[in-house]
């Protein structure tokens, strides 16, 4: 019989008893959440782990109905790296969950004994979650909570891993369908550091993505993010955001310690995997879990154990991106000094948020044109990275208790204005007629940096921005990639400001790295016209396509503009009056023209603000 209690005596009222079916033999850890122990079924004569929620937690309205929802869609899962979950049930006051019992000890354990993992051992074994991680996504499975503590070495095979728990940190939020990571707690949870107290974040603040931390709706990439934390801590023994309040984690988000300062022997190759893992915005990680697993592999192959094998499907790593090149993907790196924005990278020259590619499809050099009117380009001049890195630090300091990192932009760069959620809408755009009643498609909203969007009860989109020179791209996340014939228009306002500010349409935008690459046509309230391009590649300011001057730019009124595109043709129009072109009215670009990408606006500053009444896309 398996009866006999620990020679230790734990003080645990459960040791000892009867639960269902299972006989409680001792305590195996705890959280603030439940409770683990070793149990025995007699009749099968097997070794089991119970989950033992606590009372505060599962006393909660409607706890007990999800819990059972969500335990029958864990039990599920069937893969040789995931713990399997047997059973589920209530005894007297006790809500509990029957899941194999690994003997093997936690990840963590091992961390906290051997500091950091040989690398072949950690690739190994990130292969392995991300593999499972994988299976579940899936099934239509988000893990929530991938972290060390979930993960369990085999006692008989120390080379595999299980991934554990699956999906109960969602069951804790009584409310919505939102995380309670960031929850308000009246009292200490636990001594856990990574489980925090009153006005911090309750939950494992270490391994969380930005979009859990801005209770951001979360997705497969959101344990991807949590899975190049992992990896980092198995090759460096130290995880990469350590906080555990909001300004400090934000801060760490903000400045990262490459892991190759932690750990030299780590190759250049695995350090961008884990990059890219860790990107802030969903749609630049690693699309799927099995996308990271293939990258790992090429790195390091892993042909020697039978869990590497890949299936025969092709994930593509990101959008853009048909197949995964651990060593030419980050093609354009940050410098190591730069700074990192909250929900992208910062700004060299600009963050642009996208979920489907602007590809270049050309490379014949452009043809010559000559505009009604020229002006002189509007040079910019660049700053240093000295420049970057202070400007950075002192918009660190000025950070209060907000969940949202404010874009660090410099004087005349080009900047992020992200969309309160991440990219939803990997197709093709559709039309629309956007009259800002509500925000469906996902609109720019909150304060980002110097700049304020919001939507009024008068359907009407504000955009502020503050005392500084900096542009705006705010964006839809929700309608899909341009395609190559469609008319875009915007009804805009400027309501402040001074009249040499542009502002206007943005088309084919998208983001690579810390870089921006879009098309725009802008106005401003002297009655200059610039149609422009934004190619990082080639210069840290925007080339001209075309430019003049014009009478029918309505200075203090709503100016409605509209550009209309047939591949890498352009035409445009300033309130129904066609822009002067040339014989054709028509602008191309035959310098590596972008394809696909976002449709957007253009605001700039200083001290201006703006109101959009529509936004329409129509196809063809």
């Amino acid at each position: 019989m398996r009866k006999t209690r620990s020679t230790h005596m734990e003080n645990d009222p459960l040791i000892d008893t009867q639960l269902g079916a299972y006989f409680i033999q001792s305590k195996l850890g705890e959280g603030g959440m439940a409770q683990v122990y070793k149990a025995y079924h007699a009749r099968l004569r097997r070794e089991v782990a119970i989950k033992v929620i606590l009372p505060q937690v599962a006393d909660k309205s409607g706890f007990r109905e999800r819990f059972e929802r969500e335990a029958q869609l864990i039990a599920s899962l069937e893969h040789r790296n995931i713990v399997a979950v047997y059973d589920f049930g209530e005894t007297g006051n006790l809500t509990y969950l029957v899941m194999q019992y690994v003997g093997g000890g936690t990840l963590r354990d091992l961390l906290r004994s051997e500091g950091r993992i040989e690398p072949q051992r950690a690739i190994q074994y990130a292969v392995q979650m991300s593999r499972a991680l994988h299976h579940a996504h899936q099934r239509g499975i988000v893990h929530r909570d991938v972290k060390p503590q979930n993960m369990l070495i085999s006692a008989s095979d120390p080379n595999e891993i299980l991934l554990s728990d699956f999906g109960i940190a969602k069951l804790f939020d009584s409310g919505s369908s939102q995380e309670t990571m960031l929850a308000r707690v009246p009292g200490n949870v636990s001594n856990d550091l990574s489980l925090t107290n009153v006005d911090q974040m309750v939950g494992t603040a270490e391994y969380m993505a930005p979009e859990q931390i801005n209770k951001q709706p979360v997705d497969a990439r959101t344990d991807v993010y949590a899975m190049g934390i992992v990896l980092f801590q198995m090759l460096t023994g130290q995880v990469p955001f350590s906080s555990t309040t909001v300004q400090g984690l934000l801060y760490q988000h903000v400045y990262t310690r490459p892991i190759r300062e932690v750990n030299p022997s780590i190759s250049p190759a695995v350090e961008q995997i884990i990059l890219q893992a860790l990107a802030k915005t969903p749609a630049h990680r690693y699309q799927s879990a099995e996308a990271m697993a293939q990258a790992l592999e090429k790195v390091v192959p892993l042909s020697t154990h039978p869990f590497s094998t890949p299936p025969t499907a092709n994930y593509a790593s990101d959008y853009g991106h048909s197949s995964v090149d651990p060593v030419t993907y980050l093609s354009h790196p940050l410098p190591p000094s730069s700074a990192q924005s909250y929900y992208g990278q910062q700004s060299f020259p600009g963050t642009v948020p996208t979920n489907q590619p602007v590809t270049p499809t050309s490379q014949a050099s452009s043809g010559s044109m000559a505009a009604p009117v020229r002006l002189q380009p509007k040079r910019k001049p660049g700053l240093s990275y000295l420049l970057y890195s202070g400007i950075a630090l002192v918009s660190i300091v000025l950070l209060s208790s907000t969940l949202l990192l404010p874009t660090l932009c410099n004087n005349h760069l080009f900047c992020l204005a992200p969309s309160q959620s991440s990219p939803t809408s990997s197709g093709v755009a559709t039309a629309f007629n956007e009259n800002f009643h509500n925000n469906d498609r996902n609109w720019t909203i909150g304060e980002q940096g110097n700049l304020t969007a919001s939507i009024s009860s008068n359907s009407q989109y504000t955009l502020s921005i503050g005392n500084a020179s900096n542009t705006y791209f705010p964006n839809p996340s929700s309608v899909g990639a341009l395609p190559a014939n469609f008319t875009l228009s915007a009804q805009i306002a400027q309501n402040k400001g001074g009249a040499n500010v542009f502002y206007g349409l943005a088309f084919h935008l998208r983001q690579v790295g810390g870089k921006v690459y879009c098309y725009a046509f802008v106005i401003n309230g002297n009655g200059d016209y610039e149609a422009l391009k934004y190619n990082a590649d080639v210069s840290s300011t925007p080339s001209t396509l075309w430019q003049g001057q014009t009478s029918g730019i309505h200075n203090g009124q709503a100016n409605t503009l509209q550009v209309t595109g047939h591949g890498n043709t352009f035409s445009f129009s300033i309130n129904n009056a066609v822009v002067p072109i040339n014989d054709s009215n028509q602008v191309p670009d035959n310098d590596q023209p972008f394809t696909g990408g976002q449709p957007g606006l253009l605001v700039a500053g200083p001290g201006t603000t703006f109101t959009v009444t529509s936004v329409t896309l129509s196809t063809s």
